[in-house]
């Protein structure tokens, strides 16, 4: 299976949902919260910076470019009509914030329109993601700031002793979902090849908290899509969830991934 996320506006609205779930459950994680704080909070914007968000998911992280980098307005674009249509019921009170179905490498606005580009988690996604950073340079004013952040994908882990089940579960859900896992040991290269100026490159640890709630839907996606290419049996699927729950429960559950923003600046 190729990555769903790479072509999500044409996958089922059934996924597309479930991925939304999964996603907003991600998003109001308090130690997802603390990385974005870190990396948006460090921008140094104008009072009347316009900021925009390419694959904005569920709108939270296009709310953060208001409610912490401090943009006076935001639009966020995605190809997924389920989650525009979650983003803008969401955030409908919020007139400062705007959401539209749209393609990041290709997205219809002028030549230097925006202050600041964000990209959260978007470009292990895509293939070709030279082509989204090369949309993101022409949208920038000269001075514009572009900030990415993704996963470092090869450090997501489960495992709590040697042979886990559950840690299979999350490196066959990445192996599954994400299209490059080595973007942000890839991204600066790429960005100076564009064109950018590189500015603060900054590691975040994300340890799973509490109830552990994105974390076990990477879980049981993981154990779903095992099913659904008969590696495993589903009664084995669902045991393997309940372990998780359990986990969770008995406060034995780890889950553990790094992420990585870069800033640059469009001279």
């Amino acid at each position: 299976m190729s990555d769903p996320y790479s072509n999500l506006g044409a996958q089922d609205t059934a996924l597309q949902e479930r991925i939304a779930d999964a996603m907003e459950a991600r998003c109001l994680e308090p130690a997802q919260i603390a990385i974005r704080k870190a990396y948006l909070g460090s921008l140094n914007l104008a009072h009347d910076a316009i900021a925009l968000e390419l694959g904005s998911g569920t709108g939270h992280v296009t709310k953060d470019l208001l409610d912490v980098a401090g943009a006076a307005s935001a639009h966020g674009i995605e190809p997924s009509p389920v989650m525009v249509a979650r983003s803008q019921t969401s955030f409908a009170a919020d007139d400062r914030l705007s959401f539209s179905i749209g393609d990041a490498k290709n997205t219809g606005f002028e030549d230097e329109t925006f202050d600041l580009v964000v990209m959260h988690t978007l470009l292990c996604h895509v293939p070709s993601p030279n082509d989204v950073l090369q949309e993101a340079f022409r949208l920038l004013k000269p001075g514009g700031v572009l900030a990415v952040c993704d996963g470092d994908y090869s450090t997501a882990t489960a495992q709590i002793a040697d042979f886990d089940p559950l840690d299979q579960l999350v490196r066959f859900m990445i192996d599954q979902n994400v299209t490059n896992l080595w973007i942000m040991r890839q991204i600066s290269g790429m960005l100076s090849n564009v064109g950018f100026r590189l500015e603060a490159r900054t590691g975040h640890g994300y340890v799973a908290e509490s109830e552990a709630k994105y974390f076990l839907t990477v879980i049981e996606r993981g154990a779903d899509r095992m099913c659904e290419e008969a590696i495993l049996f589903s009664e084995t699927a669902e045991a393997l969830k309940a372990e998780a729950r359990r986990r969770v429960a008995a406060d034995t559950f780890f889950g553990f991934m790094s992420y990585v923003s870069q800033v640059a600046v469009k001279p």
